[in-house]
């Protein structure tokens, strides 16, 4: 399958959509001679001077071929966080100060996700053009992309605004957005005012950067044991998505807001996931801001603390479930074994933490299969993972039992959020905290939590802090309850999660951008304003909930 140079960028765009390719993120890239070299692959995208996608042909992505090519070499799998706000955060007053004039000239928001409704009245400008500066919709498979994103299609404002003079835009444009939610997070970020709708974006004057994302490949999704109809995006389309945002904002010569409303409890959550290391350089580049959501898994029951040096996890799962998986994370040094005990009390005993080493065992009274496999240790943070693939078990409570050769273990077990999981499957003893979703809990990468600005009451399924290793998660809390915003087909209507509330502060991001741009502001500033200018709810301070208050972006806007 190996070809040339020449049939390279074909072979990109087969592979990307292919059911047996392994897709997994080299930190180390040092020119495409040492990718062909040491990797071999049969298409790789580059990312930045550090990091490519690789895809590399298999015969089956599943347990086996994770054991040969390292767990890091498969990506994660993110979910959509989404179930009278511009008073309440401060955006008015700024709007009641002539002397400011802050809407979001001059600057992008750029959002990967769902995909936009261009065609809504949001997004065009008084003149009839389109405030949305391009589209790549990934998702189109026979699309050409471009020589440095090999797959979809991208679509220009100049194309944009062709489509918007025609009877029939959707057949000059033929992207849309069929879920909803990348046009409802553009909307909260970037709307245009309409009064009749009591409704404005944040920053009403940005232009708009968009991804629609891909969905999932099947093989990927049965690995995680995603249900087919859920939507699903792999974490290397994220990540070629946001490279492709900060490429339109360095053509364009603008400042950007990257702003993702997307989630995953799955991965280390301490921000050296592939994801959590590529936002991570972007932080002080100037000009880039990064906004993400905590996700929802406050009130799942979908987190567990190991805090002895022998415990017992207690996992109740539902009838009729097809499968599962779980990640459980420790640290070295120290030695870890597991037991897992079916509902019938059958037994698989002391098997050791020994890394790259892949264990299956058929439980015959359940016909359940439990699938384990031990992670090499992570360079930066000395993590190990211990991944639990649970295929067709029966309904009860699972057990698994750890034990530790140290008295104080840091370590935690997360089961999927909760849209991935066909049924419920829950930890009997679960801890609420620490479970803002990956990427959210990459250190300095502002993580938004919501609540409700009608009652002040914190949105209870919002993810909560600290991250493992102590970082403040979240940052602040934004409106994100019953929000107004825009809907495909000229349609307007509320929506609920911490996504939202990411697009909100997402608006606010670009109103400081457009202040201090000229200054040097970058994402380090930009999440420091907002601290700044939070106002602190809850004790002690900051806390897990409400991280360090409610943003208020007169506050951070004025004070800094």
């Amino acid at each position: 399958m190996k070809q040339s140079a020449g049939g390279f960028f074909m072979q990109c765009r087969e592979a990307v959509f292919a059911e047996d390719v392994l897709i997994y993120v080299v930190d180390n890239y040092r020119g495409e001679g040492y990718v062909r070299e040491v990797y071999n692959p049969d298409c790789y995208i580059r990312l930045d001077d550090r990091q490519a996608i690789i895809y590399q042909q298999v015969q089956n992505v599943n347990g086996e071929a994770i054991q040969k090519y390292g767990f890091s070499a498969i990506p994660n799998v993110f979910g959509l966080m989404s179930e009278e706000a511009l008073e309440a955060s401060g955006v008015l007053r700024i709007r009641r100060q002539p002397s400011l004039d802050l809407y979001g000239q001059g600057v992008l928001i750029g959002i990967v996700d769902t995909g936009i409704d261009f065609t809504h009245k949001a997004f065009v400008a008084a003149d009839g053009t389109s405030r949305i500066v391009s589209i790549w919709d990934q998702s189109v498979e026979e699309g050409v992309g471009n020589e440095k994103f090999p797959y979809g299609r991208m679509y220009s404002r100049e194309q944009l605004n062709q489509a918007l003079l025609s009877e029939n835009p959707f057949e000059i444009v033929p992207s849309q957005d069929e879920i909803g939610h990348g046009t409802f997070m553009a909307g909260v970020a970037a709307g245009n005012e309409n009064r009749a709708e009591e409704f404005s974006g944040v920053a009403p004057l940005s232009e708009l950067v968009v991804v629609k994302c891909r969905q999932a490949n099947e093989s990927y999704r049965n690995y995680y044991r995603i249900p087919s109809d859920v939507p699903a995006y792999l974490e290397s389309d994220v990540m070629t998505g946001l490279a492709y945002l900060l490429s339109v904002a360095a053509q364009e010569r603008k400042p950007i807001i990257l702003c993702l409303g997307m989630g995953s409890s799955m991965g280390n959550h301490n921000g050296s996931t592939a994801l959590g290391v590529y936002l991570n350089r972007y932080l002080s580049v100037g000009s880039v801001a990064i906004v993400t959501c905590v996700g929802n898994e406050g009130n799942t029951r979908h987190h567990h603390t190991i805090r002895r040096k022998e415990d017992t996890i207690d996992i109740s799962v539902s009838a009729n479930m097809n499968g599962f998986m779980g990640q459980l994370w420790w640290q070295t040094p120290g030695s870890l074994s597991v037991d897992v005990i079916s509902p019938s009390g059958e037994t698989i005993r002391e098997i050791r933490a020994v890394s790259g080493i892949r264990y299956e065992h058929r439980f015959v009274p359940e016909n359940t299969t439990v699938e384990i496999y031990f992670g090499v240790a992570q360079e930066l943070t000395r993590e190990q993972v211990v991944v639990f693939r649970f295929q067709n078990p029966t309904t009860g409570i699972w057990k698994v039992r750890t034990q530790f050769d140290y008295e104080v273990p840091k370590f935690s077990m997360w089961l999927p959020i909760q849209q991935f999981l066909e049924k419920e499957v829950v930890f009997l003893d679960s801890d609420p905290d620490m479970t803002a979703t990956n990427p959210s809990t990459t250190p300095f990468v502002t993580g938004v939590s919501a609540y409700d600005v009608r009652d002040g009451a914190l949105y209870l399924q919002s993810g909560r802090g600290f991250t493992p290793f102590g970082y403040i998660k979240p940052e602040v809390v934004a409106p994100g309850v019953e929000l107004t915003g825009t809907y495909p087909g000229n349609r307007y209507g509320t929506m609920t999660g911490t996504s939202v509330a990411a697009a909100f502060v997402a608006g606010i991001s670009a109103l400081f951008m457009q202040e201090y741009a000229d200054d040097g502001a970058n994402s380090n500033t930009v999440r420091e304003a907002l601290i700044r200018g939070a106002v602190p709810r809850g004790e002690p301070y900051p806390n897990t909930e409400w991280g360090y208050g409610i943003v208020d972006a007169y506050r951070s806007i004025t004070d800094y």
